[in-house]
């Protein structure tokens, strides 16, 4: 049969234009997230934290293939900045909204619907042809998008649940779309409409030559205040009393169901706020490698889907009413450190290498007392955190190279913490603490994992 090919030559996008549009995309899809990861220890919601940790990965893995595209326009690849400074400000403005709902409308409501249809706007317009794999990227982010829109909408639907928040929500994305107007939209262009009957792509519609801004380019500084812990909803609770936790968790069979369900529930607070603190790190770190951003939101997804099972567990599995024990202050103070590397020194090299010889503990145990579903997720949890300590390996000993004061203060400043945090479990369960802690990112300690299983619990 004769092959039949409607397409033709021709779009409104130099290779030029065509890498500066995608700068520009790049810069709002690092924003997203940064803005998601941020906010995400401010949101009550444990369901929104999940989600939250999807989408920061998912707008990560869109930011690394537009550089990826980038690259192949012989542009930078990790080329990002604001079409405008309006539309930097904007973002910045977005950053500060001070509620749950107010962000929510601003991603969306605005901000990812602008995006989704300027990615099928470009992908109309740019050359078929010569420009396929602009093509195909924008449509395979455009529908990522499209996805995130509907799970907004539909948590929006039922945050908004009084006609005084409905119209809250409408005024302010009423608001915001007059703003995203007013500074051209990601572009700067304008909003452009990605289909009209009957109109023409072809060259007589190329955009003017603009100028890029590289250097110039607006830029605002992501900063959240510090807290003593995470915000969660009611009816979870934090606690540095070792009594409460007593009250709480104790077993008199520390393997039975009951023992099992205590553990898992004060699981559940080490990946609600490693999944928060991931996000906290993204969004006040900039300055750091793109890779190891990538390799952060990757942990986040990762934290995010261990909130999913670990809280599925502890109600269909282990019988638990969630929130009926508290939650400990002994780690997120760390998160409140300038120094990034501090951040993950001690959770990801030292706490997360622990949790593996732990999570190893509790699929034998329960491997012998017949609770296949709970040695089952042990396993793969355990399988996600040697990810997430070689992540903090690799990157402190990266980062610390050709610097041994500075490893030497962080090793001293590491050790403290632990101290600190062994100090505060060791009143609950007298537990002595190790002569020396172990790091992963010290060499020679690499069998951090195969140590003793210990009786704390968090990362």
């Amino acid at each position: 049969m004769p092959i039949v090919d409607r397409r033709e030559f021709g779009g409104r996008f130099t290779v030029r234009e065509n890498a500066q549009r995608l700068a520009n995309y790049r810069y709002l899809e690092i924003q997203l997230m940064e803005m998601l990861g941020g906010w995400c220890h401010t949101t009550p919601q444990i369901a929104y934290k999940a989600t939250f940790g999807y989408h920061v990965y998912d707008h990560a893995q869109a930011a690394d293939l537009l550089g990826e595209r980038l690259e192949q326009l012989r542009s930078g690849r990790d080329s990002q900045e604001p079409a405008t400074e309006a539309f930097g400000r904007l973002c910045e403005y977005i950053w500060n909204l001070p509620t749950t709902l107010e962000r929510l409308v601003a991603v969306y409501r605005v901000l990812e619907p602008h995006l989704v249809s300027t990615y099928v706007y470009h992908a109309d317009a740019t050359d078929p042809l010569t420009d396929t794999p602009t093509v195909r990227l924008l449509r395979q982010l455009a529908a990522m998008g499209q996805s995130h829109v509907a799970w907004g909408q539909a948590v929006l639907e039922t945050l908004a649940k009084t006609a005084d928040e409905r119209r809250r929500a409408i005024e302010v994305q009423a608001d915001l779309e007059t703003r995203l107007v007013e500074c051209g939209g990601v572009t700067g262009q304008g909003i452009e409409s990605h289909w009209l009957t009957f109109h023409s792509a072809r060259a007589e519609d190329k955009p003017a030559k603009r100028l890029r801004l590289s250097t110039r380019a607006y830029r605002y500084t992501k900063r959240c205040p510090p807290l003593e812990h995470s915000v969660v909803e009611a009816p979870f609770w934090f606690s540095d009393n070792p009594d409460d936790f007593k009250r709480a968790y104790s077993a008199e069979d520390e393997w039975s169901l009951e023992g099992f369900r205590h553990k898992f529930h004060q699981l559940l607070y080490g990946e609600v706020e490693t999944t928060d603190r991931m996000g906290k790190m993204l969004a006040e770190c900039p300055e750091l490698p793109w890779e190891m951003r990538m390799e952060l939101a990757h942990q986040m997804w990762d934290e995010a889907r261990h909130i999913e099972i670990v809280a599925k567990a502890c109600e269909e599995e282990l019988g638990a009413t969630l929130g009926y024990g508290p939650w400990p202050l002994a780690w997120w103070w760390m998160q409140n450190e300038d120094d990034p590397l501090r951040r993950i020194s001690v959770t990801n090299s030292w706490a997360e290498a622990n949790l593996m010889s732990t999570l190893r503990q509790w699929r034998e145990q329960a491997e012998q007392r017949g609770y296949d579903r709970i040695a089952e997720l042990s396993d793969y949890l355990q399988a996600d955190e040697l990810t997430h300590v070689k992540l903090a390996t690799r990157w402190v000993r990266q980062l610390t190279e050709d610097k041994p004061e500075y490893l030497e203060h962080l090793l001293d400043w590491s050790r403290q913490a632990v101290r600190r945090i062994e100090g505060f479990y060791g009143s609950v369960y007298g537990s002595s603490a190790q002569s020396e802690p172990r790091f992963s990112f010290v060499r020679g300690s690499e069998e951090a994992a195969n140590e003793p299983a210990s009786p704390i619990i968090g990362e």
